[in-house]
């Protein structure tokens, strides 16, 4: 095969300036919240950050207005505030291989430094005045130190200090206390990188706090919250607690936490400083009834006048922390006002729009709204023919099925083997097909004319596939699999399969005109891991490069309509780049990160990953409007 250098176009790729906009609203997170950060800022406004499993981070205020904005398309585990200015620190992770820090202006939304982690990491804050960004990792090296001037690591501390997860500076940033999990309270002097003092404490203590100036530390294990002299390594409380939230921080005098009785029972209790450097036995504040079972209060935080909780379900409440006699019940005050949509389709000037139970079809110059058909949970839709869809189901075996949107009449078309990673429907020579992928093993093909469905090709690290106009079927897979090419193609009558010699590691999000094939190509070397859009001519066999983004993006799309290539390479925001021209532009961002995108006519439509939709035209980067689909079916414009 030969490969074109003379027009290989190396657009470098960067995503620290987004222009995206936060949207404002009421609305809950989609799912588990995992921490809640007050604002630690010098002005009167109270305000507080909450963090979850959907990759948001929303910013409250004080009357329960949350302006919400999506970093990440993976949860969200940790987030530290700065106590100086308007930066945030992010713990991103799903849960496996990727572990990344990732520090963010609020006010513009702009990422300030990315640092990737082979580790988990088990505690994130900045220090007393801002000047370092401290990272617990689950390693031997331990704490690891940036500076937030320049966000270069610099080595604050000499030892390597082992797993620790709680680290907290002095006010003037002169000392560092750690805690290990192991069972060790160890301070640090920060001008010289010495050991000071370490204590045996008690061990695996989890919700680890200081407090009273950071005289006494408090913490949680097995049912017990133990309070320990901060100066001495001491001992001095261990007080049973049934599911217990610390809420107090080190400018807190005293210690509180929430207690959950496990059924709908919940009590705010103190354990108050004694002259004698002892606690009290636990107050009661205040006691309350809230939510239950799997919407029990799973974390809260403290101010100076409330206690905001969440739950793994993404909702909301909050209760005032003044002593009170009298039982109140807490209700959830965030909402869930908001149909996601799942998938999208266009249908001449319109678009076929799929929730969980429903095919809409509404276009953006009537903003009318005309619901089609019920359907049974399907949440992949695909434009048949004037009055017809396929749905199907993206990793499930339920049937794949054809459904006449005017008469409501549905047909089953086929039922997988195993769950469907891939479907599309392709025209060739004036024939319908659908071309599948199963489980990343197997790619299969339906006829419409014949309703033959049969299998064409299996293998392991199938990624995508596509039909060209030459009959053939390109497949993307990874290299590391034989055959050891990223792409090959595969003749459907014959099943002759022909290798096309490629470098890189693996290919995926394909997309065709009919006779050249777009799509992404991530390839390593000495300098890294690359992703490059690449254009394929099935009739010379020639590749060319496109764009390039300096790392690694495994789930972005390509889409080609006419003249115009969009990719959402980076998954930042997406990119239009015209193949004439060679001239490219990228869409401003709303406030959830872009998964898909269609167009009709002039229309431009991205979905996001919070199921919203921006409206777009082909040719202007400026987003005409973001519009959420409510639960009594209107839209809602932002």
């Amino acid at each position: 095969m030969k490969k074109s250098g003379a027009f290989i176009i190396f657009s470098l790729i960067t995503f620290f300036n987004i222009f995206a906009q936060s949207h404002f609203s009421l609305e809950s997170h989609q799912s588990q919240i995992n921490q809640i950060a007050i604002a630690n800022n010098q002005t009167f406004e109270k305000s507080y950050y909450t963090a979850g499993d959907d990759g948001f981070v929303v910013k409250w205020s004080e009357d329960n207005q949350g302006e919400h904005y999506q970093f990440s398309d993976i949860g969200i585990k940790l987030i530290a505030v700065s106590p100086v200015n308007n930066l945030i620190a992010l713990y991103e992770t799903d849960g496996g291989s990727v572990n990344k820090v990732t520090v963010w202006d609020w006010n513009t939304f702009t990422r300030k430094t990315l640092k990737k982690f082979n580790d988990s990491i088990t505690s994130l804050q900045f220090s007393a005045k801002g000047n370092y960004l401290i990272i617990g990792t689950a390693t031997v090296d331990g704490a690891v130190f940036i500076n937030t001037s320049n966000w270069s690591t610099v080595n604050k501390i000499k030892d390597n200090t082992g797993i620790v997860n709680y680290i907290q500076t002095s006010a003037t940033e002169k000392t560092c206390v750690l805690y290990s999990p192991s069972g060790y309270l160890s301070y640090y002097n920060m001008q010289t990188g010495s050991l000071k003092e370490k204590f045996s404490i008690t061990r695996a203590l989890s919700q680890v706090v200081m407090y009273n100036d950071n005289k006494f530390l408090a913490g949680v294990k097995d049912g017990t919250i133990y309070v320990i002299n901060a100066y001495k390594g001491t001992a001095i409380a261990s007080i049973p607690s049934e599911n217990p939230i610390i809420l107090s921080g080190s400018a807190d005098e005293n210690l509180v936490y929430l207690e959950y009785d496990g059924r709908n029972g919940y009590q705010l209790k103190r354990l108050d400083n004694m002259e004698d450097g002892s606690v009290s036995n636990p107050r009661i504040i205040k006691s309350f009834k809230g939510p239950r079972g799997t919407n029990a209060i799973s974390v809260a935080a403290m101010d100076s006048a409330y206690v905001y909780m969440g739950n793994k379900t993404g909702g909301l409440f909050k209760t005032e922390n003044e002593p009170s006699t009298l039982s109140e019940t807490i209700t959830q005050f965030s909402q869930n006002t908001y149909s996601k949509i799942y998938a999208m389709a266009p249908s001449e000037n319109s678009f076929y729009f799929l929730t969980e139970n429903a095919i809409y079809k509404s276009n953006y110059d009537t903003g009318n709204i005309n619901k089609l058909s019920q359907t049974n949970g399907e949440n992949q839709i695909i434009n048949y023919s004037s009055d017809e869809v396929i749905l199907w189901t993206k990793s499930s075996r339920n049937a794949v099925k054809l459904v006449n949107v005017s008469t409501k009449e549905e047909k089953v078309l086929f039922t997988p083997k195993s769950g469907i990673q891939t479907l599309r429907f392709c025209k060739v020579n004036g024939k319908n097909y659908l071309l599948e992928i199963e489980s990343s093993s197997s790619v299969n093909v339906y006829d419409f004319e014949t309703q033959n469905y049969k299998e064409i090709y299996s293998g392991m690290g199938i990624q995508d596939a596509i039909f060209a106009n030459n009959g053939n079927i390109y497949i993307s897979k990874s290299a590391s699999t034989n055959p050891q090419v990223p792409l090959l193609y595969i003749n459907p009558q014959t099943l002759e399969t022909v290798p096309v010699r490629v470098n890189g590691n693996v290919t995926y999000g394909l997309s065709t005109d009919g006779t050249t094939i777009y799509g992404l190509n991530v390839i390593a070397d000495d300098t890294g891991r690359n992703t490059y859009i690449f254009s394929f001519n099935t009739k010379t066999n020639q590749m060319k490069n496109i764009l390039k983004f300096a790392d690694e993006d495994s789930d972005a799309f390509t889409y080609i309509n006419g003249q115009n290539l969009f990719t959402n390479i980076g998954k930042s925001k997406v990119y239009c780049y015209n193949l004439s021209t060679k001239k490219r532009f990228s869409y401003d961002r709303s406030s959830s990160i872009p998964s898909s995108l269609c167009q009709s006519g002039s229309r431009v439509v991205i979905l996001n990953d919070n199921g919203s939709i921006s409206w777009c035209n082909a040719t202007s980067s400026k987003i005409l409007s973001d519009w959420y689909f409510t639960k009594d079916e209107n839209w809602y414009s932002f």
